[in-house]
């Protein structure tokens, strides 16, 4: 009756015993400063009356898309969150036996979703560097690969691909006949997208979301950007609608507005605060450039697991346990300066007891 590959997935809940509202939440790259009191009242009032009870038509989410994209309303797929776009991209060309490449380490939930789907998931792993090599990717390609994904910029060591590394892997791609899809999750933190090379390749998907610049984790929705073929393909894995109708309302304020600018400008303030008072320490740190978190690397990993501890309990929720080579560093998102600023003040004190007495309370 139950399936073994998926007897054998091991799934946990994130997010858990945070105190949102009084803590600093550095663990999950949210956006960690809470959305004023008139910006939420400006965003309710954009929520009609019928939008509980009514199904939603979320049309004009589509052409709002459209516009702010410049590209034909087509070329869009709306879906809950990025991770549902990777999981119907994975459904949509993926079977038993096939293949799919992803960078490691990065988002978790392409593993995930690689053993949901019964796939076989091969990696392209850093080298100790935090560097990618061409040739270790093509090493991992053979006739059964159907999918690449590359999270450009990508989390958590933070990389970005440069010009003539994507031209090298869209031309191998296409020669190859495999779908590349690029996640653009952290792309407005710094970054050049693909979106330019849609017409060109025609093998080619961009995935977006509304989480981390747009500052709207809660609201669960991501979308994809491709050719008019590949979109109505993926679109038929689609449930009755793409989303709920607060979402869709929330999204459309989002976009109207623009709101990601803001939060980038306060994310990148952070960042320079960050980097200057982790430089004066002499801190080995890497990150904060195009994306929003910055790795600090601790003696070793018993002390990443101690400082998230120490930290949780004055609530502030950082990010540790990463897979090599990344295992001894914590991952701290990026926030305002007055955020980081109660963070780097446990995080000294907690070293300075550590340097001291060797041991941590």
């Amino acid at each position: 009756m139950f399936k073994k590959h998926l007897l054998s997935l091991k799934r946990y809940q994130t997010s858990e015993n945070r105190d949102v509202l009084n803590g600093i939440i550095l663990d999950r790259n949210e956006r960690a400063d809470h959305f004023s009191k008139k910006e939420f009242k400006n965003i309710l009032k954009k929520i009609p009356r019928y939008s509980i009870n009514a199904t939603p038509d979320i049309s004009p989410l589509y052409k709002q898309l459209s516009s702010y994209h410049k590209l034909h309303g087509n070329n869009f797929y709306v879906t809950q969150g990025i991770t549902e776009c990777m999981s119907q991209i994975i459904y949509s060309f993926a079977k038993k036996n096939d293949e799919i490449v992803v960078m490691k380490p990065t988002y978790p939930m392409y593993d995930v979703l690689c053993k949901l789907h019964n796939v076989k998931l091969r990696h392209w792993k850093f080298k100790k560097d935090f560097t990618l090599e061409l040739n270790d990717l093509k090493k991992l390609i053979n006739r059964r690969t159907k999918i690449i994904f590359l999270v450009n910029p990508n989390l958590p060591i933070e990389y970005e691909f440069s010009e003539s590394y994507k031209k090298a892997i869209l031309d191998l791609c296409k020669k190859k006949n495999i779908l590349l899809v690029y996640d653009e999750a952290y792309y407005y933190f710094g970054s050049s997208s693909e979106i330019k090379n849609l017409k060109k390749y025609k093998n080619l998907i961009i995935m977006r979301t509304f989480s981390k610049a747009f500052g709207l984790s809660g609201i669960r929705l991501g979308y994809m950007i491709a050719n008019t073929k590949i979109c109505d393909y993926v679109s038929k894995c689609r449930t009755l609608v793409e989303t709920n109708s607060l979402t869709y309302q929330i999204a459309l304020w989002a976009l109207k507005n623009q709101i990601y600018k803001k939060h980038v400008i306060n994310v990148k303030k952070g960042s320079k605060f960050l980097i200057k008072k982790l430089r004066s320490a002499k801190e080995d740190f890497h990150g904060g450039k195009c994306t929003n978190a910055i790795l600090i690397k601790l003696p070793n990993y018993k002390d990443t697991i101690k400082l998230t501890n120490y930290l949780s309990r004055k609530k502030i929720y950082i990010r540790n346990n990463f897979p090599k080579p990344i295992e001894n560093y914590v991952r701290v998102s990026l926030a305002s300066t007055a955020k980081i600023s109660k963070f780097l003040k446990e995080y000294f004190k907690w070293k300075k007891k550590y340097i001291k007495s060797k041991k941590i309370p």
